[in-house]
Parts: structure tokens; sequence; C-alpha cells
């Protein structure tokens, strides 16, 4: 293979990491982006196709530990210190709509005028109608609630 082949070569793996890593959204291919854009010069270059590779595969491997390790810690500072309108009610009270029995698998409760799925944190506690309960956590879109 020639000079623009291996260049078509490195130019289709940058495409499709970068296609991959935009519909993910994951970190799944974004390590291969630098190792892709290396060779592709290292082509255009007109070297050996062994170098393109070899440094491929090190910048590539280079760019996953790192993002493993260094740049997770700040990403994951900045995204997991974010709170939502929903942390805020975790330790409130609110009302009881719907009988919360975790065993039949129903239960709702009221709060800021709107109605929310519920469970007990105590399986083996209930709450009826018109009782009051504190909210302990959040799970997807269920609150988890325990008797006041």
């Amino acid at each position: 293979m020639g000079m623009y082949g291996w260049a078509i070569v490195w130019a289709v793996v940058f495409i499709a990491a970068l296609w991959a890593e935009a519909e993910t959204c994951e970190m799944v291919a974004m390590w291969f982006l630098p190792g892709a854009v290396a060779s592709l010069v290292l082509a255009l270059c007109n070297l050996d196709w062994w170098i393109q590779i070899v440094v491929f595969i090190a910048l590539s491997t280079l760019f996953l530990v790192l993002a493993k390790t260094v740049f997770k810690k700040y990403l994951v500072k900045k995204v997991g210190q974010e709170k939502t309108d929903t942390d805020l009610l975790i330790g409130r009270s609110a009302r009881v709509v719907d009988d919360i029995d975790n065993f039949e698998e129903r239960g709702a409760v009221k709060i800021n005028g709107q109605i929310w799925t519920a469970r007990m944190e105590n399986d083996s506690e209930k709450a009826a109608e018109g009782e009051s309960v504190v909210i302990v956590e959040i799970k997807g879109v269920k609150l988890i609630c325990k008797r006041t």
C-alpha cells in the first residue's frame, strides 16, 4: 500500500473513532484520535507502515491510560459535584397520596405540587394515604422514604 493508501486508512480510523465518540459520548474511542492523527501525518511523510502502526498503538494506549486515570479525576470532579433540583428533595417531608407498599410495588407521594412514585426505605414498613414521610434517597424516578 502506498503513501496515500495508509493516509486513507488513518483518516478512516479517525472518522470512525470520532463518529463512535459522538454517538456514545461515553469516552469509548476518544483515545484513538491522537494516534490516528499522528499516524496520518507519518503516512503523509511516507514513513514505513510499521512505524505508523507502532505510533498509533503507543499513542492510543497512552491516551487510554490518561483517560482512565488523570483526565477522569478532573471530569468526575466537575460532573460529580453538580447537584440537580431533585437532590434538594432529600431530607424534606412529603404527603402520601397513594398507600406505599413495597411488596405490592405501589405508592406515591406529593411534594412541591408534583406526584412521585414512592417506596419505603425498609421493605417491612408501609405508609398510608395522608401520612407524612421523609425522603431519604432518590432511585431513578422513585423517592425512597421513611416514616417521620
